[in-house]
């Protein structure tokens, strides 16, 4: 594109520069526009952070005076707008810092009042005002009107326009001002909730992934929002877990058993990276970990292996209450009861749930003094476990038989001058008890 250059005198004398510009390949739809008094050259719907090479000839009478190669950063503007400019001020400032002066944009309050006593006027371009900057129209100091907030803007990027009023006719000049907002760690971590419970089987191996953890820090750069983690046991010794510094997850660190821990309770706390450690913040949670039940033990019989019965018991009597434990939760750990061998005649019935062992028929000593039975404990998990118990019954006898004689009739003789104490006879009789 040819721009030229004309001044104000008389008459009237002018110049030309050519300008080639190559724009790489992100640009699209490209709309050049020169300030004829600000020598600036505006782009429009062009992408940030591209760097051009431009070539820049002045021409007088289609001659060439100079020419210059140069690579200009293309610096976004507000409404879509971009600038190519070298006449750049950048300046830093914390987001935390309070309304204040920032800084003056003239060399020095002497220099204005020698060269230009209060003829330039200083101001803001309309399209870049957004109320956190403001300069003063006669001094040209720049104040920062209201507080920053890095996580909102982090850039900053306006022009101050400068009118020289001096001059006839008057000429503006335009400084761009490049402003940076340097983060502060104003912003803990978060967690989405104060409390949580998680669970894990307790078989599972180790290393398996429990739950991640995920905090969130409004912070905006790097250090500030980077978050780690740390956890720390209610209970001390007590802790099967291991937590990743940087990812949160927690993972087993060792085998599980729920019949010896079956909750953990931890604190998880997430803390910021800001390079001074005492600038850090920090933010905790509770989690309880649940350890899963698995069937992991079979019944055990907790009951004596021996009763007693006596043979005069009413049927439905009471001869043992038979007994066991299983350690596993709900139906893992809920033991019901069978009689496998022995119950010969069906003499007893026992109760599957309770563990009631009880007669189901009149005994008879003198029939069966003894009985062997072979109990099974069953668990109701999946697959199920069991375990069995030699019980042996012994009936105790009652006197319930008379004695019977032998004999109903005996005959005996004896000679009437026999000596007392003299064998006469025999009789025998016998008693079933015992």
């Amino acid at each position: 594109m040819t721009v030229i250059a004309r001044d104000q005198g008389v008459p009237p004398l002018q110049g030309q520069a050519v300008i080639n510009i190559q724009v790489i390949a992100h640009i699209t739809q490209t709309i050049m526009q020169f300030s004829v008094f600000r020598g600036i050259l505006e782009l429009y719907k062009i992408k940030k952070d591209i760097f051009s090479p431009i070539n820049i000839c002045i021409l007088h009478n289609w001659k060439e005076l100079a020419s210059k190669r140069i690579a200009a950063p293309v610096i976004p503007l507000s409404k879509g707008r971009a600038l190519i400019s070298q006449n750049i001020k950048h300046l830093v400032i914390p987001e935390n810092l309070k309304p204040a002066k920032i800084m003056s944009l003239i060399k020095s309050p002497d220099h204005l009042q020698q060269h230009h006593s209060g003829k330039l006027h200083f101001s803001i371009a309309a399209d870049d005002k957004d109320g956190h900057f403001e300069v003063d129209s006669s001094t040209g100091d720049l104040f920062l009107f209201k507080e920053l907030d890095y996580e909102m803007t982090s850039h900053y990027l306006f022009r101050v326009v400068t009118k020289d009023h001096s001059r006839n006719p008057p000429m503006n000049s335009t400084v761009f001002l490049s402003v940076a907002v340097e983060d502060q760690n104003d912003h803990s971590p978060s967690f989405r909730e104060e409390f949580i419970v998680i669970s894990v089987e307790e078989n599972a191996p180790v290393g398996t992934l429990v739950h991640v953890f995920n905090a969130k820090d409004g912070d905006g750069s790097f250090l500030n929002s980077r978050v780690q983690y740390f956890i720390e046991a209610h209970h001390p010794g007590v802790n099967p877990f291991l937590i990743h510094p940087s990812f949160g997850t927690l993972v087993t660190a060792s085998p599980l058993d729920r019949e010896r821990v079956p909750t953990v309770v931890l604190t998880v706390t997430a803390s910021d990276q800001a390079v001074n450690v005492t600038d850090r913040r920090l933010r905790s949670l509770m989690a309880k970990v649940v350890i899963l039940d698995i069937n992991d033990h079979s019944p055990t019989f907790t009951s004596f292996p021996i009763a007693l019965v006596k043979e005069d018991a009413a049927v439905g009597s009471l001869v043992h209450h038979i007994t066991a434990q299983d350690p596993d939760a709900g139906r893992n750990g809920r033991v019901t009861f069978s009689i496998l061998s022995g119950n010969e005649n069906m003499a007893f019935m026992l109760d599957e749930s309770s563990g009631l062992l009880t007669t189901t028929s009149p005994l008879d000593y003198e029939l069966k003094g003894q009985y062997i039975l072979t109990l099974l404990a069953l668990d109701g998990g999946t697959p199920t476990l069991s375990s069995s118990q030699t019980l042996t019954i012994t009936v105790l006898d009652v006197n319930d038989e008379a004695p019977v004689f032998k004999q109903h009739l005996y005959e005996a003789s004896v000679k009437e001058n026999q000596n007392p104490g003299e064998f006469v006879t025999r009789v025998e009789a016998v008693d079933r008890d015992s």
